[in-house]
């Protein structure tokens, strides 16, 4: 289990009962679907399904775990809220240990070696890490306790083999979440609905001890007892990708509402659209069409990445090409663009300008705005909308200088709205203003290549330099340092730049 800090579980749930239940926030609810109040105390407890480690997560993974960073941060910088948040690892799984048989190696060793390769992942792309990441063999005893409980309550039935299954059929209200299939009969179970509890042990698999027998944990129950253990009979909001809502989430309702004695067990479900790769096709790792997040990175930064989750709502699916990303690059430049030029006129225009009101009342009316839609399931993509009318609007006033036609409050309004919201949505700017090493050395090389060029003109016997050469030499920098991704853009009186990287990358083709 990884924890990032060990007291404040604690504390924060000391102070729960002090905090409101109220929230102006609509989530929506698969359920019923239509958009529903979010209930929580000011404290909100989430869990999220996390990775099943027997390989590199691919950017179909990662778009989930952006926009689940999202909705966090939103929560936390709109709304006020203290977001605690577990995680699950399912290091122990047929998957895990079918690819640890192929490569000869302990499968417990291979959960971890990825287990480590995607706490970097989610940290390239700057996702917040869970507080409490759990792998599942670190909870056997209580995974063994919630199944003993079940079973006391006459909802657990042994196959032939040992293996432990849950009984659909006594549980009245399972199917709650969706239209389940039909029950038909089946070889080994009750029901084809029935899941499994504790699968018995099967030779070279590793396996726990248990009264019925040694074996390892079912898929479902996994998560269950691990969301119990943090935070018992009520979880706020519990999430994962649309294709986990049934079985798996059905089955963790069902088998946590008997274990808990209550109606409902999760307040709030939140469920992530698939990632397309072109023509409405998933990115899966059966199909073999997968994008591993460094190989995205190589190509396209975090924030190009988060700004295409942005454009769309959570729930909706999303498609990921290259006209789509160009789509995102175009918006993060304007966005970037902006916040330069709000700079330059900030660090070297005297505005005589006086504060116009009815400007600076669209900027707060355009802030107001932004909170009613992400108060509304969490609008991002109508959020950034406004702040592309915000820029329109401070475009129209931009000189061939650079310089906006405006008193500095203005800007320095519209400059903090952009950068707070971009912020709190999780654009690291930060990023954009650092470059690697081998790109530092490349602008360095072209700048003292430059100046080679210029002294070698002036050094001439009887040196007279035209503007002509002049500027053909300036030309000749601005399209050198563009092979450096650095952009330079002049006017008449001064010249601006930016850091710009775009390229392309195909889904692997196995």
């Amino acid at each position: 289990m990884i924890m990032r800090n060990g007291s404040v579980l604690s504390s924060l749930l000391t102070n729960r009962s002090f905090c409101t239940k109220k929230s102006n926030v609509l989530v929506y609810n698969c359920k019923t679907k239509t958009k529903e109040p979010l209930k929580c105390n000011k404290l909100l407890t989430w869990y999220v399904c996390g990775p099943t480690v027997y390989d590199s997560m691919h950017i179909g993974h990662a778009s989930c775990y952006v926009k689940f960073d999202i909705i966090r941060r939103i929560l936390e910088n709109y709304f006020q809220l203290s977001v605690f948040q577990v995680m699950n690892i399912t290091n122990v799984d047929d998957k895990i240990i079918s690819k640890a048989r192929a490569l000869n190696i302990d499968p417990l060793q291979l959960a971890r070696n990825y287990e480590v390769e995607f706490i970097e992942d989610i940290n390239l792309l700057n996702i917040k890490q869970p507080d409490i990441i759990a792998r599942v063999t670190d909870f056997i005893p209580q995974v063994l306790n919630f199944i003993q409980n079940l079973f006391d309550k006459d909802l657990v039935y042994s196959a032939d083999d040992g293996s432990l299954f849950f009984d659909t059929t006594k549980y009245k209200r399972y199917g709650k979440m969706v239209k389940v299939p039909e029950v038909v009969p089946h070889t080994f179970k009750r029901s084809n609905l029935d899941f499994a509890l504790w699968k018995a042990t099967k030779q070279g698999e590793p396996s726990w001890d248990s009264s019925w027998g040694p074996g390892r944990p079912g898929w479902h129950i996994e998560c269950s007892t691990i969301a119990s253990h943090y935070f018992g009979s009520s979880v706020d909001i519990h999430s994962g990708g649309i294709d986990l809502l049934f079985p798996h989430h059905e089955n963790e309702e069902a088998q946590c509402c008997a274990r808990h004695n209550v109606d409902d067990w999760v307040k709030h479900w939140i469920h992530t659209g698939h990632l397309h790769v072109g023509d409405n096709i998933k990115m899966s790792k059966s199909l073999m069409n997968t994008i591993s997040v460094k190989e995205l990175l190589s190509s396209y930064t975090a924030n190009q990445f988060r700004t295409l989750c942005l454009l769309s709502n959570f729930k909706n699916d999303l498609e990921f090409n290259d006209s789509t990303m160009d789509v995102a690059c175009g918006v993060l430049r304007k966005l970037d663009s902006f916040i330069t030029n709000c700079y330059a006129h900030l660090n070297t225009y005297n505005s005589e300008h006086i504060p116009d009101i009815t400007l600076l009342k669209k900027i707060s009316d355009i802030e107001n705005d932004i909170l009613i839609n992400l108060a509304d399931n969490f609008n991002t993509s109508k959020s950034l909308n406004l702040l592309i009318e915000l820029i329109n609007i401070f475009n129209k006033l931009l000189t061939v200088d650079f310089h906006f036609n405006c008193s500095k409050l203005e800007a320095i309004q519209a400059l903090n709205l952009v950068v707070k919201t971009l912020e709190s949505f999780g654009i690291d700017l930060s990023r954009s203003k650092f470059k690697s090493d081998a790109e530092n050395s490349l602008v360095i090389d072209i700048i003292v290549n430059f100046r080679t060029k210029l002294r070698q003109l002036a050094l001439q016997p009887k040196s007279e330099i035209t503007k002509q050469e002049i500027f053909e030499l300036c030309d000749t920098l601005r399209d050198e340092l563009s092979l450096a991704n650095i952009i330079v853009q002049d006017s008449k009186k001064s010249s601006l730049w930016r850091h710009e990287k775009v390229t392309k990358i195909q889904a692997k083709e196995n």
